[in-house]
């Protein structure tokens, strides 16, 4: 039997995790009034009760701590995607669900890039979560002759989720249909027009399933 950390080391260890997980959940509560551009790692330092020395130590920059809360927004998404009922109607209802219980992350990751950060190849995975929420529950769309340079584009994703690039095509396109209605009602583009928008997306997912069904 492996031989039990002494019990120093393990209250270390949770201390660690307890302090690391407030700074992402302060992050977060910045993230809702500030924005993630303006996000100051000495305001989050103050919030969080440690000196900005101390808050390096778990996250060495503004980026680095920028790309932990895409990939907890990720995963968040993700685990919520996946304790809805296994059909592209409850997957989509339950996406606009979790974005609108949780804006301010829903944008960060599909929103406006912030200037000047380029997110690492760490978040391919946690995003690659989402897209398999989707693709667990379409079946094989018929063959269609993808341009080639398109084709070429997917591979990378074709490796990381184990899916021909023919049923990724049909996912991306419709999942980004859904991204894009939500990102324009967060944004308040339905006000006065479409609100409540739920009545709109139910339409629009009742009419993405009819298209699956046919296959067109």
């Amino acid at each position: 039997m492996p031989t039990p950390a002494p019990r120093h080391e393990t209250s270390r260890t949770q201390a660690k995790a307890a302090t690391r997980q407030r700074i992402l959940d302060v992050a977060r509560a910045h993230l809702a009034t500030e924005g993630a551009a303006q996000l100051s790692m000495r305001r989050i330092a103050h919030d969080v009760g440690v000196v900005p020395s101390a808050l390096y130590k778990h996250v060495p920059t503004r980026d680095a701590l920028l790309t932990e809360l895409i990939k907890d927004a990720y995963r968040g998404l993700a685990d919520h995607l996946d304790a809805a009922p296994a059909t592209w109607a409850r997957r989509a209802l339950a996406l606009r669900e979790w974005a609108v219980g949780h804006p301010h992350e829903f944008q960060l990751i599909y929103g406006t890039p912030v200037i000047g950060y380029a997110a690492p190849a760490d978040t391919i995975q946690p995003a690659a979560r989402v897209l398999d929420g989707f693709l667990a529950v379409i079946d094989d769309p018929p063959d269609a002759e993808l341009p080639e340079a398109f084709a070429r584009q997917l591979c990378p994703l074709a490796e990381t989720t184990h899916q021909p690039v023919g049923r990724i095509a049909a996912v991306l396109a419709r999942l980004s249909q859904l991204v894009g209605m939500i990102m324009l009602e967060l944004g308040g583009h339905f006000v006065g027009t479409l609100t409540p928008a739920d009545h709109f997306y139910g339409w629009v997912v009742s009419d993405t399933v009819s298209q699956l069904s046919s296959g067109s």
